[in-house]
């Protein structure tokens, strides 16, 4: 947090700045209840929230990603190489992001390059000063067949998957001990990420370049609208409408709401549905989803466990969208929010409770008298009476017996009422 050189800044989910150090504040001086993507320049924008997307369905990745944070005038301002994790609770629910950066001018000037491998993810091949591969680490391993094609010894150029990159023959003939570290891009026709990120500086042995494979995938297409837009605002509830490969391409207002419930954030058009928190409760979903790309209808209902320790209910419908012939093009998902019904249905139930129990309460309230004035009856000797009371006394008894059956039978009724 006290650091001069490096950039840190923690954020929620839907990206906004929770969290911060000083040398973040200056590229960024309104940073109070902002998002992070408010500061950027629009395609470092798009490929931040790109990433975010990328990280909150796989939480595990980590993004390396260079930022462009313009200054008011939107002419100049800070370049940062950032890398991005997401912070999870022993329970893997999602608590927020946090992002390390870099400036660039710090990388070509100050860096202690053989830490690059360790803060910011690069690999690195050590040179000798006639630019000869001496050695790789394992992150070139994974990136390239050094080991396969043997690139020990040969020139840089003349490794087989940098050979012929315009890019380095150029940044190589500028470079010499003396000279500043230099920053370029790598373009490679066969390669599992064909651009690098590249900076070569001088070292006591010779040379170091560092690599960093730069993602910055095009950002994904729409297909056509499968709904009307009049007809989608019609629809109740939250609606969700995905293509045939899963991707959401439209919704409504009260799915946006929605989704900040179940993921935190309003879902993104061109993304799958996920859900980071109580992944196994939405299981269904998930399922239901895979049927519905089969043309298979299905109706379910979802809870999920509050803040307020309450669970929130909800009715999910899949239907697939077809044409009249033909494979399904995508699937229709409607929720309705079934929690104020639920709460009412339990509020109900607690009722009917109360009034059972008052229902119950004067059977055992008056048979317990009832039994001890029949017991005392039973006790009366009926040849002490004189002749009017033993009348009475005949009438009494009776009485009492029919009152116990009565009481009875309305308890027997109301032990069967729920």
């Amino acid at each position: 947090m006290e650091s001069s050189d490096f950039y840190l800044v923690i954020l929620d989910v839907e990206g906004k700045v929770l969290k911060f150090n000083r040398c973040f504040e200056k590229i960024n001086p309104a940073t109070s209840d902002a998002r992070f993507c408010d500061n950027l320049s629009p395609k470092s924008e798009a490929e931040f929230n790109y990433s975010l997307e990328l990280m909150l369905g796989a939480p595990k990745i980590r993004r390396h990603v260079m930022l462009d944070h313009p200054d008011a005038a939107q002419q100049s301002g800070a370049r940062v190489w950032w890398e991005f994790s997401v912070v999870t609770t022993p329970d893997m629910d999602l608590s927020g992001i946090i992002g390390i950066g870099v400036g660039m001018q710090f990388l070509e000037q100050e860096m202690p390059w053989n830490n690059l491998v360790d803060v910011l993810g690069f690999g690195r091949i050590t040179l000798d000063r006639d630019f000869r591969i001496q050695s790789w680490d394992d992150n070139i391993s994974q990136w390239f067949d050094a080991e396969g094609e043997d690139w020990s010894g040969l020139a840089l150029t003349d490794a087989p998957a940098l050979r012929g990159v315009a890019a380095l023959d150029q940044a190589l003939d500028g470079v010499s001990g003396e000279c500043k570290p230099k920053c370029f891009l790598v373009e490679l026709q066969h390669s599992t990420s064909p651009v690098f990120a590249a900076l070569i500086t001088a070292s006591s042995e010779g040379y170091h370049l560092f690599l960093v494979p730069k993602e910055n995938p095009p950002l994904p297409q729409l297909e056509r609208q499968l709904i009307a837009p009049y007809v989608l605002s019609t629809l109740p509830g939250a609606v969700y409408v995905l293509d045939r490969a899963g991707k959401l391409t439209q919704q409504n207002e009260a799915a946006r709401n929605l989704g900040r419930i179940w993921k935190g954030r309003a879902y993104s058009e061109g993304f799958s549905l996920t859900f980071p928190t109580q992944t196994n409760r939405f299981s269904k979903l998930l399922r239901a989803i895979d049927d519905a790309k089969k043309g298979v209808s299905t109706d379910l209902e979802l809870k999920m466990l509050m803040p307020n320790q309450e669970f929130a209910f909800w009715n999910a419908s899949l239907r697939s969208i077809q044409p009249e012939l033909g494979n399904p093009e995508g699937v229709l998902i409607q929720v309705f929010d079934l929690t104020p019904l639920k709460s009412q249905l339990v509020q109900i139930t607690r009722e009917n409770e109360r009034l059972r129990d008052l229902a119950l309460s004067p059977s055992h309230v008056l048979r317990g008298p009832l039994s001890s004035i029949i017991g005392l009856l039973e006790l009366i000797d009926v040849k002490q009476l004189d002749m009017e009371n033993q009348k009475l006394f005949n009438y009494l008894k009776p009485l009492t017996k029919e009152l116990d059956h009565t009481i009875r039978q309305h308890a027997k009724k109301m032990s069967t009422f729920h």
